[in-house]
């Protein structure tokens, strides 16, 4: 029996044993190196054979080697993997503030798209509006043309409270030639007086007698600047009148301030200037006799004649009519300059007084505005003066720049620089003009909103005084 145990467990320790050969064979890799016979070996007559030398290698050591670059992508995929998250949760944070701009952007153009349709509705209807007042407008021309075809009563022109107004045309109304004044009596002018400040006298009179209507106070009534009208119009029955400077009686026809100035009112004071072309429209005007020759008529003037002070800043249709008072602050209006001048040459001065004391001027021998469908673009050339030319600047002077106020923005610039300076003015590019604010300190922080002329006291000076004066180019005044 125990010859029998001894032999079970022989054998079982035989397959053991050949199990662990098979692990070990698995395991571990024999690598058999063959070397060469020993030397003392060599001269011996019995054969030889070589060395051999066996060395195992472990196949887990090799599976290592292996799988190691595998482990070295596996971490960066872990890597990758991390980024990719990261990524996604940016994502995802930013998909409902996608989702916000979109819905807004769609309300946009909703919006967008709801303002254009009430665009295109209301201008629609301006259209449609625009059809009617073109037929309205070529109605009442017709009309004008009827009534301007028809003799005025006389009652009608001598009432000075009656006030009509008529429509300008060049091919109705031609030009007045000189040789008319043979064959028709000239027509009346009212000459004014000065007197003391604020106060004139108007009178007119026939030949040898007084003018019905003479001498009456021009403070009456303040009507400021009168075109196109017949208030307060002289009786077209005076062809003649005198004064208490001129003692003789003189025919005295005036459509510039210079033709009265040559006709003997060497005084400077507010007049009645007639439109030519026109037979009973008046312009009631400023004319300054006193400097430079005389013969100017004063389109615009700035002062410091106190309280209350005029107001610059209006609208289109203030400055295209004109406001104020011609003996003080006023415009005499952008539909009257351009009456008074689209029919000869004139020349413009500008007259400039700071608040030291100092004084310049600015004069250009070539004056222009166009008409309101250009909306007034002035035009200026043949500056001469001590005043620096300004309105020549070629990045913010007025030369052929249109007429801009706060609601009508005609000037280049982006911004409106009639509303940001304070004042109607041939812009340009929101430089400086000269119906600003009026301002008593010369450095106010609001300077150049002021009276500014750009190119004497610099771009942050207000003045003191600033006067605006026309008259016919070509004519010599007497001195």
């Amino acid at each position: 029996k125990l010859q029998f145990h001894i032999n079970l467990v022989s054998e079982n320790l035989g397959k053991m044993l050949t199990m662990i050969s098979d692990v070990h064979e698995a395991v571990v890799e024999p690598v058999i190196i063959h070397t060469a016979p020993a030397p003392h070996a060599r001269n011996k007559t019995m054969p030889t054979t070589p060395a051999t030398t066996v060395i195992k290698n472990s196949k887990l050591d090799k599976l290592v080697r292996q799988m190691h670059p595998i482990f070295s992508v596996s971490n960066k995929m872990d890597e990758v993997w991390d980024v990719v998250v990261g990524t996604k949760s940016s994502v995802d944070g930013l998909v409902p503030k996608s989702d916000e701009l979109l819905t807004q952007t769609q309300r946009q153009e909703r919006a967008i798209s709801d303002i254009h349709a009430d665009l295109r509705s209301k201008t629609n209807k301006i259209i449609a509006n625009l059809d009617v007042v073109e037929k309205r407008l070529k109605k009442q021309e017709e009309d004008v043309v009827t009534l301007a075809q028809r003799p005025v009563p006389a009652e009608l022109l001598i009432d000075p409270t009656i006030e009509r107004v008529a429509e300008y045309d060049h091919s109705r109304y031609p030009a007045v030639q000189e040789d008319l004044s043979l064959t028709e009596p000239p027509l009346p002018i009212t000459f004014t007086t000065p007197t003391t400040v604020g106060q004139t006298i108007v009178s007119t009179t026939p030949s040898g007698t007084a003018a019905p209507g003479g001498g009456r106070s021009s403070t009456s009534r303040n009507r400021g600047v009168i075109f196109p009208s017949v208030k307060n119009k002289p009786s077209p029955a005076n062809t003649t009148f005198t004064t208490d400077i001129i003692p003789n009686i003189k025919d005295v026809k005036g459509y510039s301030c210079l033709d009265l100035l040559n006709g003997g009112m060497k005084h400077s004071g507010v007049y009645y200037l007639q439109i030519r072309g026109t037979t009973y429209w008046f312009l009631k005007v400023f004319c300054e006799q006193e400097v430079a020759e005389g013969g100017w008529t004063v389109i615009q003037r700035r002062d410091d004649l106190g309280e209350p002070r005029e107001n610059f800043n209006r609208d289109w249709s203030d400055y295209k009519n004109g406001f104020g008072d011609p003996a003080k602050e006023f415009w005499m209006g952008n539909e009257n300059i351009y009456m008074l001048t689209n029919n000869e040459e004139y020349i413009l001065r500008v007259e400039l007084e700071d608040f030291e004391g100092n004084k310049r001027y600015a004069q250009y021998s070539h004056f222009k505005i166009y008409s309101e469908a250009e909306y007034y673009k002035l035009e200026i050339d043949g500056y001469e003066g001590n005043a620096g030319d300004s309105l020549n600047d070629p990045w913010y002077g007025s030369n052929n720049s249109p007429f801009s106020t706060y609601n009508r923005d005609n000037d280049r610039s982006s911004l409106n620089c009639a509303s940001m300076l304070k004042g109607g003015w041939w812009w340009k590019s929101c430089g400086r003009g000269l119906n600003g604010l009026y301002l008593n300190d010369p450095q106010d922080i609001t300077a150049r909103q002021g009276i500014v002329w750009f190119r004497w006291r610099g771009w942050d000076y207000t003045l003191k005084k600033a006067m605006m004066m026309i008259k016919p180019k070509g004519s010599v005044s007497p001195t």
